[in-house]
């Protein structure tokens, strides 16, 4: 087997980046920067025997977590 043979044999892998438009990573950005704050606000709530209030961080970093995560799979699958 010489090298020709192994270069026709080989497997190509194609990887094609896109590019993301600016506002995206604005929205990214928010998204993560809310994620920071209401988790910082759940920690300290929970510390302070706040019960109610860090109940309520902790939902709403929940429910942003899981909408980013979705959002990542949607686009990871093509499928917006």
């Amino acid at each position: 087997m010489d090298d020709r043979e192994n270069i026709d044999n080989e497997e190509h892998i194609t990887i094609k980046l896109t590019r993301r438009p600016w506002y995206q990573w604005i929205l990214w950005g928010l998204w993560l920067f809310l994620e920071v704050v209401f988790f910082q606000a759940a920690v300290a709530s929970g510390k302070e025997f706040e019960p109610r209030a860090a109940l309520v961080f902790w939902l709403l970093f929940g429910v942003l977590l899981l909408g980013g995560i979705i959002i990542w799979v949607i686009r990871r699958q093509r499928l917006l």
